[in-house]
């Protein structure tokens, strides 16, 4: 009988070699995720425990005028007014005053932030650890983006802090518990440290490290300056190097920053004065003249636009050189307000008023006229240094020197003024 035999071979399963392989293949693969898990789930767990972060609040009390508060989720903007609290503010807020306003930011850790007129601050980040064993700091990072503020950091807690302020001219980190001023202009950033330790970075250059009683400007696109004394003129150009005009003038300006300008007073009279810097005794100064008056009031003085808070200042002092070389009217005349030189701080008190502060100066009062406390008797044709050191005590409410003005006064007057200082501090 004729065997048959299949087209196909026969085809054995795998061989028990290859069935070996594929599970320890799979055993291993299996051991892998086991290990990557093992390992990978704790990490993970860990990684979160110590990094992950929570956002926080911090309440904003107004302390004068109306303050905004504009939420980015939010159409319109939220008003705090004068001694309300607010106890929401939250990450991504914005801040603003205007000139009659200010307010208090009191932040989580007990830092706070003291916002000033015509400012404008953001809460950009406000965060500490989820948890209590993260090694992570407190952190909070602020934007400044015009205005004054002060920021008071808090002593150290349980948990590091790290704080930093951005502004359009630089980044400042705080480094340490203390007291810290930073005014932002449009052209510049200047940052004081009270007490602490700041660190501040340009837009180029290197990082400068701030010690207690110093401060640093940076200008727009430029690095920080070396540290500075804290104290400063607001005054510019006080002694009259950057002139403008040599000759005499009677209206416009006269050197960087100065503006001369004559006030008839509605007396009847029509001679103006004069100013103009001259060299006396080896130091620049501006020289008032006027002759011709016939008995006719009138002013003639400089004057410059300072616009400047004061609120975060602790003192200001007033400092120029005088010298008087004629005057033809007694004293401040008969109402005790016309001297051959006068010095004049406008500002705007805490209320929104205009007021001013007022000392002149003279050598004779032949006709016998009242003089309070507002003239002071000097020598004739002698330099005169006059000081006035507590002159923030003396003002009533400040809250904004507008401007300065020094001029003579009365009829016929001669007199000179040099090294003009505003001195904050």
């Amino acid at each position: 009988m004729a065997q048959h035999f299949d087209a196909y071979p026969y085809t054995s399963g795998p061989s028990s070699a290859s069935r070996e392989r594929l599970a320890w293949a799979i055993l291993l693969t299996a051991f892998a995720i086991f290990c990557l898990l093992a390992v990978g789930i704790p990490l993970t767990i860990r990684w979160y425990i110590h990094n992950a972060t929570r956002p926080q609040l911090a309440t904003l009390t107004g302390t004068l005028g109306t303050t905004l508060v504009i939420a980015p989720s939010v159409p319109s903007p939220f008003a705090v007014a004068e001694g309300v609290r607010r106890p929401d503010v939250r990450e991504g807020n914005r801040i603003e005053t205007d000139a009659a306003s200010s307010a208090v930011v009191r932040l989580f850790d007990e830092s706070s932030i003291t916002v000033f007129p015509n400012s404008e601050l953001t809460i950009e980040r406000m965060r500490s650890p989820r948890f209590r064993r993260s090694p992570l700091p407190n952190e909070i990072v602020l934007r400044v983006a015009r205005g004054t503020v002060r920021v008071n950091v808090a002593p150290p807690g349980t948990r590091p802090l790290r704080l930093i302020v951005h502004t359009p001219h630089a980044t400042v980190r705080l480094l340490e518990e203390g007291s810290y001023s930073l005014e932002v202009a449009n052209n510049m950033t200047q940052v004081s440290v009270r007490a602490g330790k700041a660190e501040v970075t340009g837009a180029v250059g290197p990082t400068i490290l701030l010690p207690a009683g110093r401060r640093s400007q940076i200008p727009l696109g430029e690095e920080a300056s070396a540290p500075l004394p804290v104290a400063q003129n607001l005054i510019v150009n006080g002694d009259f190097r950057t002139a403008i005009s040599a000759a005499p003038i009677t209206q416009g300006p006269l050197a960087e920053g100065w503006v001369v300008y004559n006030d008839q007073g509605g007396d009847g009279g029509t001679v103006d004065g004069t100013a103009e810097i001259v060299v006396d005794e080896g130091r620049r100064a501006v020289r008032f003249y006027r002759t011709g008056s016939q008995n006719n009031h009138g002013e003639t003085g400089i004057r410059q636009a300072l616009n400047k808070y004061i609120g975060d200042y602790e003192t200001l002092k007033l400092r120029l050189d005088v010298k008087l070389k004629y005057q033809s009217l007694s004293g401040g005349g008969q109402l005790n307000s016309e001297f051959p030189l006068m010095v004049r701080i406008n500002y705007k008190d805490v209320y929104g008023n205009d007021n001013h502060w007022v000392r002149g100066f003279y050598y004779q009062n032949d006709a016998g006229f009242f003089v309070n406390e507002t003239g002071q008797r000097i020598p004739r044709d002698t330099w005169f240094p006059v000081e006035i050191p507590d002159l923030k005590a003396q003002l009533r409410d400040p809250l904004i020197i507008t401007s300065v003005q020094i001029y003579a006064s009365g009829w016929d007057y001669e007199s000179l003024v040099s090294e003009v200082g505003l001195i904050a501090e």
